[in-house]
């Protein structure tokens, strides 16, 4: 489940509730779903608060039969950001004095289940909400048949679940490493529900929807709600089906609109007074450190290695099904927070866009066609990184038959100047960007071969690329 932003060619509308958000930032956002080309058929919302109010952002159409265009009521499949909800449950049954985030999970279900464990150490609650079980991303016994992007859960049921688990074998002590795990939180999620003696969804109406008055996120929608749901597309922007999670609804199985997640991120970040908030907040602590791919991560939360330069406190959530892809985020440090919420997979990455408008990072030309996604990009058919030593933009993928490939440009090498700028301090989004552009315009790379130690200037022709950058 992977975050991502579809392209527009729609004009794009802007609702205003006095946000503090530079006005500068609103301009961008309105200029990036204004002028970026795509599957106009796909809807994306964009919205910001912050202490002084809030913004939202739309553009495209619902494509549900109608014509209508999205708004801030406009419901989305959020996927994974299900999680933060799950895990917010938990505290709240912790505070409850129902649970207690060290009990092992086999208390919570029937007496037949074997859970596995490793050196007698069991998988309590806290390992599955902070993804440490050591359980995998998904389950061995999922129908092959339906495979991603087709409603991959849509026949797991919680009898299957209990199945995969009995047969699981663990390969390390549970509590000791981060590792991603959609099965895990449905575990969670299968004993938040039982110990509440009701279905995942009640419970989550009754302690964090209602309170919050969050009143169109659900996982079974009312008539009403689905005329608000925006069509789901795949990568071609053809439509795809809306997804069924079954036993996996803890771990992606709510819809929501900009509006309700607004607040959401207003109640964790303490902007509108809740009691939820203090729970919030513990949901927020850093559990572990420097996973490889979701950085820092608290319980569900996680910090993705954004902010670390800034002395910024982020966290965030992304999620993604088989037509739609999302975030939420927030920066505690500024207590401002930013929804993105898209009816497309596999377009421009809606997780990138909220972190770059957390961290006030202008939209640039530059950046905007550094969003496009890799199908679509206009470029010499190199990928960059980061050196994690130096911080250097090194080149570490050259496409076959490329301008840069044909050029005899290699991985490794260290690019100092795009065109006439340097690219030191300057974010590798924007570096890609820059390389980008026009087909059948130039562009010039200054590069440096360290093995060699010398430096030398090419000048390429860009083209349509297809993957890379």
């Amino acid at each position: 489940m992977k975050n991502v932003i579809a392209r527009l060619t729609v004009a794009a509308s802007v609702v205003v509730v006095q946000c503090g958000f530079a006005g500068t930032q609103a301009d961008d956002i309105n200029n990036l779903l204004r002028n970026n080309p795509t599957s106009s058929r796909a809807a994306i919302v964009v919205g910001l608060v912050d202490e002084h109010g809030s913004q939202i952002f739309s553009a495209g159409k619902l494509d549900n039969g109608t014509d209508r265009a999205p708004d801030g009521d406009t419901l989305f499949e959020i996927a994974s950001i299900t999680k933060t909800f799950t895990v917010l449950l938990l505290e709240d049954m912790v505070e409850r004095g129902d649970m207690k985030l060290d009990d092992p999970v086999e208390m919570y279900l029937p007496e037949s289940i074997k859970v596995p464990a490793h050196n007698g150490k069991k998988i309590t609650l806290l390992d599955l909400a902070t993804h440490t079980a050591g359980l995998p991303r998904d389950p061995d016994n999922l129908t092959l048949t339906h495979g991603l992007p087709e409603n991959a859960f849509a026949d797991y049921t919680v009898e299957r679940l209990y199945q995969f688990l009995g047969g699981f074998v663990l390969s390390r002590d549970p509590g000791e490493r981060f590792e991603y795990s959609n099965v895990g939180m449905a575990l969670l999620g299968q004993a938040l529900a039982r110990k509440a003696g009701t279905n995942y969804e009640s419970v989550v109406v009754e302690r964090i929807c209602q309170p919050l008055e969050m009143n169109s996120t659900r996982i079974t929608l009312t008539p009403e709600m689905k005329a608000r749901l925006a069509g789901g597309h795949d990568q071609r922007g053809n439509r795809a089906p809306n997804w069924e999670f079954l036993a996996y609804d803890s771990t992606g199985g709510l819809r929501s609109t900009a509006k309700d997640l607004l607040k959401y991120v207003s109640a964790n970040l303490g902007l509108e007074k809740s009691s939820l908030t203090p729970l919030m907040e513990k949901t927020q602590v850093i559990r572990h450190r420097g996973s490889a791919t979701h950085g820092d991560t608290a319980m569900a939360w996680s910090v993705r290695g954004e902010g670390l330069d800034s002395g910024r406190t982020l966290l965030g959530h992304a999620g993604g099904s088989g037509g739609y892809e999302t975030f939420i985020g927030f920066d505690e440090t500024q207590r401002k927070g930013v929804v993105v919420l898209c009816s497309q997979q596999g377009g421009m990455s809606s997780e990138t866009l909220g972190w770059l408008l957390l961290t006030d990072v202008p939209l640039s030309p530059a950046i905007a066609r550094a969003l496009l996604p890799a199908g679509d990009a206009v470029g010499v058919g190199v990928g960059l990184a980061l050196d994690p030593t130096n911080h250097a933009v090194r080149i570490v993928q050259v496409l076959s038959n490329s301008p840069a490939a044909l050029a005899g440009l290699s991985a490794g090498l260290i690019v100092q100047r795009i065109d006439e700028t340097p690219v030191a301090g300057r974010k590798l989004l924007e570096c890609v960007g820059l390389i980008r552009g026009t087909a059948g315009t130039k562009v010039r790379l200054e590069l440096v071969n360290l093995s060699h130690s010398e430096t030398n200037t090419v000048e390429l022709t860009r083209q349509k690329v297809g993957v890379g950058k």
